[in-house]
């Protein structure tokens, strides 16, 4: 199977989709293509509350997936099943590190979330490439967590393109019910083998670029079967610029009905093509009508996007923000023409619920980078400590705290001379320390009282 693989990989870098050498993307080895790739994505796992119980008691699950970053500043994506009602949320990445993350923006109609670390260094970023240009055949990689074997690797093609299914029929770890007809038509399926942690990750092609976002394997067999799904990653794209800056992506409404061509139906309207939306009807007082659309036009093109058919058009059009002046090309009678529209905000869209965990709720951190996470014990929980209160080493990641030997249930009693007693002094007390200098703790642990050194990173 591999050996296979290996030879369809090896047979198709260094050309192009003619068959010609290609000059413009240099050859890379399966191998050295996982090495690089790989230390660009993470291991998800979040923890969400769960009160299905009832009688008032709260469980907690753990949600596990993967995700990649897509900045070096620390800004990656996954799935939004993956931290939907999340109030715990950490993210290993391929050096062994365990972080923090916060929630910079969902959108739970393609199933995207956009996460933010504090890594304290530029962290990898995977390159991304247009899906809009993938062809069935095509080799890939699939990288993400399986079973919670973080970053391994499988091998496949892209079985198919703009793929329709339904969600509901797609189980994954940690889906919430999706509700009957909510299908997608933008789905690359593949081959590479997608399982229970996947979700997330990146679909990388020849070239070490990401095409889509692992989100599913086909749910009605009991194990996977060579049949996974992936989020092309031009419809990210789209997302992205308003994840980070509005958390949220509210639809737009343009106000038509539109459906596919048959070769039959082509015939019959004199339409040569079957590729793009063929209008069937326009709302009055509607973007499409102020536009100039009517029954009859076939568009092809969205604002730079193909538009293959009908499904495209609802997704690009629902997926440009608000406000936006979109260009059109549309055939009618044989005439291929240019409409300009002015998109504005669905009714129906309503705004998104704040994550528990959103980065813009998030209260400064109360640690350097530094590979350790603190809490605040309250008055009477320790003894012979600055105003009966302290802060308590909470976990240990590894980095700069492993150095120093911190444990989990350290005491902080002081940072150099400074006496510490609220998270607020422990964050206040490290910005202060000179950068340029280790800092020095005084840490209780099981009663004795002892200084260490944590180095600066």
């Amino acid at each position: 199977m591999w050996g296979r693989v290996l030879v369809l990989w090896l047979a198709w870098v260094g050309r192009t989709h003619a068959g010609t050498p290609a000059a413009a993307t240099p050859e890379i080895s399966l191998a050295n293509l996982v090495e690089t790739a790989r230390q660009g994505v993470v291991h998800v796992r979040a923890i969400v509350p769960d009160n299905s119980h009832g009688h008032g008691a709260t469980n907690a699950i753990l949600a596990v997936g993967s995700g990649f970053f897509v900045d070096r500043t620390g800004l990656l994506v996954t799935n939004e099943h993956v931290v939907r009602g999340a109030v715990d949320i950490h993210v290993r990445l391929f050096d062994g590190r365990e972080l923090p993350a916060c929630v910079m923006g969902l959108d739970s109609l393609t199933d995207v979330a956009l996460l933010a670390v504090k890594a304290g260094q530029a962290v990898p970023e995977l390159p991304t490439g247009d899906s809009d240009h993938v062809r069935a055949g095509e080799p890939v990689v699939a990288i993400g967590s399986p079973f919670g074997f973080s970053h391994s690797a499988t091998a496949g093609i892209v079985s198919a393109t703009d793929r329709v299914i339904e969600r509901s029929e797609n189980r994954n770890e940690s889906d919430a019910p999706v509700a009957p007809g909510e299908n997608y038509s933008f789905y690359i399926q593949t081959d590479a083998l997608i399982n229970v942690g996947n979700s997330g990750g990146p679909l990388i092609d020849h070239s070490g670029h990401v095409i889509g976002v692992n989100t599913a394997f086909w749910g009605r067999a009991q194990s996977p079967q060579g049949v996974g799904f992936a989020i092309p990653i031009n419809i990210v794209k789209i997302l992205l610029p308003r994840l980070r800056n509005e958390g949220e992506a509210p639809r737009s409404y343009l106000g038509v009905q539109s459906q596919a061509v048959d070769p039959g139906l082509g015939r019959a309207l004199g339409i040569p093509t079957n590729v793009g939306a063929l209008i069937a009807g326009v709302d009055r007082g509607s973007p499409a009508e102020a536009g100039g659309l009517e029954p009859g036009d076939l568009v092809t093109v969205w604002d730079g996007h193909r538009v293959p058919g009908a499904e495209e058009l609802k997704i690009y059009s629902q997926l440009t923000p608000p406000g936006t002046r979109v260009h059109l090309s549309v055939l009618r009678k044989g005439k291929l023409a240019e409409h300009v529209l002015g998109t504005r905000r669905a009714p129906e869209s309503k705004p998104a619920p704040v994550s528990p965990l959103s980065c813009r709720n998030a209260a400064p951190t109360p640690v350097l980078p530094n590979g350790f996470e603190a809490t605040e014990l309250g008055p009477g929980h320790v003894k012979g400590v600055p105003r009966d209160q302290a802060v308590r080493v909470s976990k240990v990641s590894g980095g700069a705290a492993a150095d120093a030997g911190l444990q989990v249930d350290d005491i902080i009693l002081r940072v150099g001379s400074t006496l510490v007693g609220t998270m607020e002094d422990l964050r206040k007390a490290l910005e202060a320390y000179p950068a340029d200098k280790p800092v020095p703790l005084l840490i209780r642990r099981e009663g004795a009282d002892f200084w260490r050194a944590l180095p600066r990173q």
